[in-house]
């Protein structure tokens, strides 16, 4: 359904509406999208005119029921999603993280190899060792007590390295060693 010349209301299923705003649809009525919430008394008067709107071109009843709206900005405007929230108890779902991990960074293999001798026999398990873009990347998939943290980073370049970071780095890197890293390499240089 299209009303005027860029505004576009659509009807995706029963719970769900989407409406399409131009550039000109904004100007009209004065709505910036960085500004534009309900928070703003003018951005929520139009929103409300928009969303009453919707409603009565695609018949969905939202009296007295929840409604989730996201905004999307696009090159050329604007997209609005309107979702009916269900009065059922919505299910949260939650990430649960597997391991506890840490990533250290050593510029050079000698302080990596030093680190390994000395801390070759405390029985420190799940750690490996990467190699990418030059550097070495110590991750520890278990977790690490703050002494053995304390003389890690004695060693290590760069302290704790963002997830994101060291993922690329499990992802691209050349595994030099895994599972008990420190222990096999503190033991074949240490002797």
């Amino acid at each position: 359904m299209v009303l005027g010349d860029c505004m576009t209301i659509e009807q995706i299923d029963k719970g769900r509406v989407l409406i399409l705003l131009c550039n000109s649809d904004m100007k009209d009525f004065s709505l910036d999208y960085d500004t534009m919430g309900f928070r703003d008394p003018h951005s929520k008067k139009i929103l409300v005119r928009l969303l009453t709107l919707a409603c009565l071109k695609t018949g969905i009843s939202a009296k007295g029921k929840k409604m989730l709206v996201e905004a999307l900005p696009q090159e050329n405007g604007c997209v609005i999603l309107l979702t009916l929230v269900s009065e059922n108890k919505r299910k949260v779902y939650r990430i649960k993280r597997k391991n506890y991990s840490l990533c250290f960074v050593f510029g050079d293999l000698e302080n990596l190899i030093k680190l390994c001798i000395a801390l070759k026999d405390r029985c420190i398990t799940e750690n490996r060792i990467y190699y990418c873009n030059s550097k070495y990347y110590l991750i520890f998939e278990s977790i690490l007590p703050p002494k053995y943290k304390r003389l890690v980073c004695e060693y290590a370049d760069k302290g704790e390295a963002e997830r994101v970071h060291w993922a690329r780095v499990k992802e691209n890197g050349k595994l030099i060693a895994e599972n008990n890293a420190i222990a096999t390499l503190g033991k074949y240089f240490g002797k």
